[in-house]
Formats: structure tokens, C-alpha cells, sequence
């Protein structure tokens, strides 16, 4: 069989991403992994965003028909009940893109919703009572800690919803954590694959400290509370009394203007393209990650998981999904406790000059390349796919 005609065989799988949240964070490389996982299957790849989204870092063909109204932004009870109506205009958006563009086909199709809130799930829902749904799949990548959230109800209804509107073994939730597996799996009294997560291709060159005299430490992403924008300020204020071996590396938007005159402070844009992100992470040292014990009980990172396949150092906070991980592999001593900048940088100098933590690392750096990429997403894929049409 020719790659064409296994390609008229193979379904036609559909990234819905109502909100491209202007590049920022995984939304983007997550997708360009997903392609690439497709490609190896075989499976025809579509991806719907908003109208006008003119993102130069989308470097994939898309295809712009989902109306751009922000529904997660805040509001008061005048604009919640207006966004009502902006959902209802983006079920219709998803139902014209489906009955135009891909249910005119004589595939089986696949819906995969990988990032959204409450009113874009109902969006879905709108939308599958206004298309034919004999080859219609969907798939839904649970990031969070749904089943604590106030809207928990919500979800676990539409899913039901959802579910009612489609043939059996159509419809699938999926997430990235094994913890929050166990923990949606109870709250939605549904299996919840675990996901491998796919956007790890980085360069996995580890810098020898002895070629460097600075050890460079480097907190990625936005500045934000969850991810230890408290903690991050004080290890600044600390650092130059402590530490003259040690550079911290943030984002200029993190704001802490009285410490930008700080010695060993390096800040950095806040919206960095992949190759610049790809730069920042291979000549780190360590990647601080003092997250939210609350926020990240048992959701993931991908900054954590590519900091492994890069082979650096995560200091990471107890009580995480990214501590669970970093246990299993034996590498306690790379959950600390913030409250003390001084001890944290002594830590972070023996840390570097540590033989067996490398080792380990290497390890679990091993292991993750086995499980974390694009090949065995594809394999997920395939085998919940063989699922649905048995």
C-alpha cells in the first residue's frame, strides 16, 4: 500500500486550539511534536486556531476559522452572561470548520482539545449537535487539577454530554501525570490515559562546570506567584552576599526593579523564541523550579521535562508532581526547601561538582528519551486509535 492510500485510510486528526495565548509556553512546540508524530503514522494533520491569529512563531500549516473571542479572560456577571453568547458563536465556528473541511471526507476524524476551560468544552459540545457524528472521535488532554476546581460539576457533565453524543469508544480523556490519572480517574469515573509528552527535542549538550567559573542558574518561563515569584525575589536580594560564583537568570518582565543593579543578575525577554529558549537551557546549569506545591500537586512541567532530557540540574519544591518524578529516579537531594537563600546556593555549588546526582541524572535523562517523545506518541496514539475502530 502506497503512503497516499494508507493516508485515505488513516484518520484525520484535528488540534482544536481556541487560544493560542499570543506563543506563550508549550501551546506551540507541543503541536509542532504532535505533527511530527502524525507524520510517522501516516495521519493526516489539521490545526484550527482563531482568525487573525498572525503568529510568526507558528511555523505549521494552520488553518485560522475558530471565532477569536477570549473566553478565559476575567469579567463581571455582564460579561460572563455576554461570554455565553461568544460560546455559542465558537460552537458554530467549530461546526462550520468540521462540515467545510473535514466531515465532507470519508475518514474516520478525531477531535483533540489539549488545552481549554470549561466554556470552550461547551463550545465542543455545541458543535457536535450541529455536525453528522457516525466517524467522529474526540479526545480530551486534562492538564490540571480538574476535580479540585470550583467548575469540577462542569467538566464532569460535559464530558458525560460529550460521551452521549458519540458512538462507543469514541470519546477518550487523556493527560500528561500519572498522579492526576489516578485522581481524574476517580473524580470522572473514567479511564484517563497517561500521555508521554512529546515536546522534548533539545539539544542534550551539558556544559562541564570546570569551563565556566560562573555556575548559571536560570528560572524560565513567566514570572508568575505559582511558579515561585517570591521565592526567585528573595534568593536575588540574597545572592550577592552569598555567592559570587553564581548568576541567576529571569525575565526582564519579572519586575523586580530595585534588584536589577543586583551583581550575577542576567535578565532575559520574557517571550523567547525556541532557538533562544533551546540556548538558554543548554548553557544552564541549573534550572530553578521553586513551583507552587498547591498549583503543581500533580500537574507537569514541560520546562522539567526537557531540563532532564537536557541533562541539567531541576531544583524542584516538595509536594510536586515534578518531586514524585525526580524520586523515583533517587535524586531527593534535588527537592529542597526555599525558605533558606543561603543554604540554596551552597546546595546549588555542591550540586554542580556532584558525580553521582550526574549519574542519576543521566539515568533518568535515559529513561525519559524512552518514554517522553515523538516516537512514542505516535505509539499512544496508534494503540487508542485501534481502540476506537475495534
Amino acid at each position: 500500500m502506497s503512503q497516499d492510500e494508507g493516508r485515505q485510510l488513516s484518520p484525520i486528526f484535528v488540534s482544536l486550539i481556541p487560544n493560542l495565548m499570543e506563543g506563550e509556553g508549550h501551546i506551540i512546540p507541543y503541536h509542532q511534536a504532535v505533527s511530527k508524530a502524525l507524520y510517522q503514522l501516516g495521519w493526516r494533520h489539521r490545526i484550527v486556531v482563531p482568525v487573525d491569529s498572525n503568529l510568526e512563531t507558528l511555523t505549521l500549516e494552520w488553518d485560522e476559522f475558530l471565532n477569536n473571542y477570549d473566553l478565559e479572560k476575567e469579567g463581571d456577571l455582564i460579561n460572563k452572561f455576554l461570554r455565553l453568547q461568544e460560546t455559542w458563536k465558537l460552537g458554530q465556528s467549530i461546526a462550520n470548520y468540521l462540515k467545510s473541511k473535514v466531515l465532507n471526507q470519508t475518514q474516520e476524524s478525531i477531535l483533540f482539545f489539549e488545552r481549554f476551560i470549561h466554556l470552550q468544552l461547551l463550545a465542543l459540545l455545541i458543535a457536535l449537535y450541529l455536525v453528522p457524528r457516525e466517524q467522529l472521535s474526540v479526545w480530551l488532554l486534562y492538564r490540571r487539577d480538574t476535580h479540585k476546581d470550583k467548575t469540577r460539576s462542569i467538566y464532569k457533565l460535559l464530558n458525560y454530554l460529550i460521551k452521549r453524543r458519540l458512538k462507543p469508544k469514541r470519546f477518550k480523556l487523556l493527560t500528561d501525570s500519572d498522579l492526576l490519572s489516578q485522581k481524574l480517574s476517580h473524580y470522572f469515573q473514567e479511564t484517563v490515559q497517561v500521555m508521554p509528552i512529546p515536546h522534548t527535542e533539545v539539544d542534550y549538550h551539558s556544559i562541564d562546570i570546570a569551563e565556566n567559573s560562573q555556575i548559571l542558574c536560570w528560572w524560565p518561563g513567566s514570572p508568575r506567584e505559582e511558579k515561585g515569584l517570591e521565592i526567585i525575589k528573595n534568593l536575588i536580594e540574597t545572592l550577592s552576599g552569598c555567592s559570587k560564583n553564581i548568576t541567576l537568570i529571569y525575565s526582564e518582565d519579572s519586575q523586580f526593579d530595585s534588584l536589577k543593579n543586583v551583581v550575577n543578575v542576567k535578565l532575559i525577554k520574557n517571550h523567547l523564541t525556541r532557538e533562544e529558549y533551546h540556548h538558554w537551557l543548554k548553557v544552564s546549569h541549573i534550572i530553578l523550579l521553586p513551583y507552587n506545591s498547591t498549583a503543581y500537586q500533580a500537574r507537569t512541567s514541560g520546562i522539567f521535562t526537557e531540563s532532564i532530557m537536557a541533562g541539567k540540574i531541576p531544583l524542584v519544591t516538595n509536594h510536586t508532581w515534578m518531586a514524585h518524578e525526580l524520586v523515583k529516579y533517587n535524586l531527593e537531594e534535588l527537592v529542597i526547601d526555599w525558605q533558606d537563600p543561603q543554604k540554596v546556593f551552597e546546595l546549588i555549588e555542591n550540586l554542580v561538582k556532584n558525580d553521582r546526582t550526574r549519574d542519576k541524572i543521566k539515568l533518568m535523562q535515559q529513561s525519559y528519551e524512552q518514554f517522553h517523545c515523538v516516537d512514542n506518541y505516535a505509539y499512544v496514539l496508534k494503540t487508542l486509535y485501534q481502540e476506537t475502530i475495534v
